[in-house]
Order: structure tokens, then sequence, then C-alpha cells
């Protein structure tokens, strides 16, 4: 009975080496075994403990009977593994389901830390807002030195159809003065009209060139309204009168101009670091004969051409390539080399924003132009989804006369309805155009002063 009151280990074996006690050792271990092995399985329904997570120091510590070794441990734990499963708790309402699932006892899941949604949305606002003020502050600046005027007061010419058949188009002109360096605009005539056409809606972009020499209806010098070549209506009223008489004989609603000097289109290509331009044979002459004089008149250089192909242009010879007509396809010639140097132009600046620094200290200062900065920011900012197509030339070819009249040269529109209907169908997708009043006026008013049908 003494033994049953010592603590059991298997050094109090070795030291009493009893037969009789060791037999009443092996049952009383025997008997410690199986009950710990019930207790450990029971523990194991109850919390779902694994033997692979047991840890013997842990249990040692917590344990309020006699404890058992590690041998021990192994031994319950090699029992355990040949024994069936123990039945689980059947969910409540009935036991397993269809399968022999157990419902009762769900993996728990840690707990997701959740982000504010609002905070998140708040967060996002205040970037977009930050960026949207950089970038208004930036174009604001390169912007600031325009030459800017204010057209307010100024009748545009812009008949109540036009405005409403063309509200869902923004067109801008843009026109090349032949002011020399150190000549201001005031008094200068155009060498280029192109009408920059964007469809506010689907963002395509066409290129309207308008003959310098095309019979229009426009403000005279003594500020009445007379037909004359449209070069002339920049030298009697400066871009306003420009766009009102597109306007008036074109049925379109323009409101928006901008004007530049030979000099500033030297300048930007040079500051781009030149243009990709198809250069053909038949132009080479052209180019290498007028070249010098443009070098001389925007005070640069002119370096030769020498080869036909697609090569870079610098500034000068970009100018000189706007310029040329003699031999190289006239009036109409000129417009479409002009109209590839811009479309050039705005491609290269498109793919390098950094150079818009750069562009307004040299180049802003010589343009002029009545749109607002407000304007100019809702222009540049939607730029990059701007797809330019092809361009249009006016008077439709083949449908004009290109001659002298009274001893000037005028290009006059055989009729000037039937080329309005083509424009409007051509540029802006309007088949059986109807002309408005003041159009129509205009129209019957160029066949009886000039006879051209």
């Amino acid at each position: 009975m003494e033994l049953e009151k010592r603590r059991y280990s298997p050094d109090l074996i070795r030291q009493l080496e009893d037969p009789e006690y060791a037999r009443a050792a092996a049952e009383y271990e025997a008997k410690a075994r199986a009950e710990r092995a019930r207790r450990l399985q029971k523990e194991r329904q109850k919390t779902g403990y694994s033997f692979d997570d047991f840890d013997y120091d842990e249990y040692e510590k917590s344990r309020y009977k006699p404890a058992y070794s590690y041998d021990d441990y192994l031994a319950a734990r090699e029992a355990a593994s040949h024994e069936a499963p123990p039945p689980r708790a059947a969910r409540s309402g009935g036991g397993h389901d269809g399968g022999g699932r157990d419902h009762s006892r769900k993996k728990q899941k840690k707990p997701k830390k959740k982000k504010s949604l609002g905070r998140r949305i708040r967060r996002i606002l205040l970037i977009l807002i930050i960026l949207i003020i950089l970038l208004v502050a930036y174009i604001m600046s390169i912007t600031s030195n325009l030459d800017r005027v204010d057209t307010s007061d100024y009748d545009l010419g812009i008949s109540d159809k036009a405005a409403e058949d063309l509200k869902d188009y923004r067109n801008i002109a843009i026109l090349g003065s032949d002011a020399r360096k150190g000549e201001g605009y005031d008094g200068s005539r155009t060498d280029a009209i192109i009408i920059l056409s964007i469809n506010k809606k689907t963002g395509d972009v066409k290129m309207i060139s308008v003959m310098r020499d095309s019979y229009v209806k426009m403000t005279g010098p003594d500020g009445e309204l007379m037909l004359d070549k449209l070069t002339h209506a920049h030298a009697y009223g400066g871009g306003p009168n420009t766009i009102a008489a597109l306007n008036r004989t074109l049925d379109l609603n323009i409101e928006e101009f901008v004007i530049f000097n030979w000099k500033a289109v030297a300048d930007t290509v040079d500051t781009l670091g030149g243009i990709e331009v198809d250069v053909k044979k038949k132009e080479i002459g052209d180019l290498n004969h007028w070249g010098p004089e443009t070098g001389k008149n925007v005070g640069k250089k002119y370096h030769k051409i020498k080869k036909k192909g697609v090569q870079t242009l610098d500034g000068v010879q970009a100018t000189t390539y706007c310029r040329i007509r003699k031999n190289s396809g006239g009036d109409k010639g000129r417009g479409d080399r002009y109209k590839k140097v811009m479309s050039a132009v705005m491609k290269k600046a498109a793919t390098h924003p950094w150079k818009a620094g750069a562009l307004s200290k040299d180049v802003m200062p010589q343009i002029r132009t009545n749109m607002s900065q407000t304007d100019l920011m809702s222009f540049m900012a939607q730029f990059p989804r701007y797809d330019i197509g092809k361009s249009i030339s006016w008077p439709k070819a083949n449908n004009y006369y290109d001659g002298l009249l009274n001893e000037v040269w005028y290009v006059v529109p055989r009729t000037l309805e039937t080329n309005v209907k083509w424009l409007h169908k051509k540029a802006f997708g309007q088949t059986g155009y109807k002309l408005s009043k003041q159009c129509r006026q205009i129209n019957e008013e160029i066949i009886y002063t000039t006879g051209v049908m």
C-alpha cells in the first residue's frame, strides 16, 4: 500500500525491481494509459485539438493527475491512431446531411480588416482634385504669353441655321500671316487658311483648307460688306473679319481663330526638334529657290535639301515647305502642304509635352488668338482623344474658276451653292444640305457679279 502512495516513474521501477510491484505497476500503467487516451479523445472532440499540435511541456503544467512520461504520450498517440474516429455531433435539428458530412462545427475564419469605402473614395477624389489643379495651373502658365484679342463685340457672321446645324462641331480657324520678321499682324494678309473641325462627340478631326484667293463676302476697308479674295479679309479687319467671311460664305460657325507668322512656324518646329515630312522630287527646286528668302525673313539659316522622300525638316525648311506654290501645285498644293506640317507639329507636340515650357516662352508671344485660357485649356485637355482624319480642300477640285476678273486673280466657286453643299456633306455628313438665307444671297451675288456658273 505504501507503493500506491508513491509517485510512479520509470526510475522507481529500476530502484525497486520487485516482481510483485512490477506486476502491480504494469496494471496501473495500462489503466492510466487507457484513461489518458480517453481523456485526450474527449478533449479532441470538444475543441478540435490535434495530437500534431500537442505540447507535452504545456500539458505537464496543466495536469492535475499524476503525469505520464513522453513514452506514455507516444503509446497513447499510437493507440488513438488505430481506433475509429469518434462520431461528430449532429447539427441542430437532426444528424448528418445526405453526404454524411457534419456541419455542426464550422471552420472559423479570421476576421478581415475592412477599410472604409467612404474613406477610400475621399482619398481618390482628393488625388484627382490635386491633379486637376496642377494641370490647370500648368496650362494657364504656358498659355499666359499669347497675344490675346477680345472679339466679344464683333459680328462673326454666324447664321442661326449654321449655329443649330453645327452645334456638335467646334471649328477653329488657323491663319498663317505673311508678316515678315519685325512686322506686326495688323494689315498683313493670310497666306494659308485652315479650318480645324472637331466633332465634339467622337473626337474626329478634319482639316479644311480654303484657297487664299477664294471669292467671299467680307467687311471692306470702309466698313461695308463686299466681295473680295479671302486673303484680304485679314488686312481689312484681322482675324474677326476673316472668320466672319468664312461663316457668311460657307455657312459655318467659327468663333475662334489662331494667327501666326512664318517665324512662329520656324521657331515651333525647331523647338520640337524638327518634323518628319515626305518631300516630293518636284518640290525640291522650289524649296531650294525660296529657302534662303525664308531664312532671311525669319532670321535663320536655310539648309539646302538634297534628296526626296521622308526626312526631318528643320524650322526654316518646314516654313519654306508651307510657302512654296509656283511649281508645286499652286494655291491648292500650298494648302495641302500647310496641313501636313500642321498635322506633324500637332502630333509631335502631343508626344513631347515637356517641350510646352519652351514653346510658351519662345513661340506663344508670336501667336495672336481670341481664345481664352479656359478655351485653350479645354482644347489641350481633350487633344489626346482627337483623331486627325483626311483633309479637305475648298472649293472642290475642278469645280471653280481660277483666273483674272478685272485684272485681279480670283478663285470663284462654280457655284457657291454647289460647293457649300459638297463641303457640308464631306466635312459634317449633312446630305441634302440647304443653304441659309444669307448664303443663298451671296451665291446669287457672286453669279451676278462674275458671271461664273
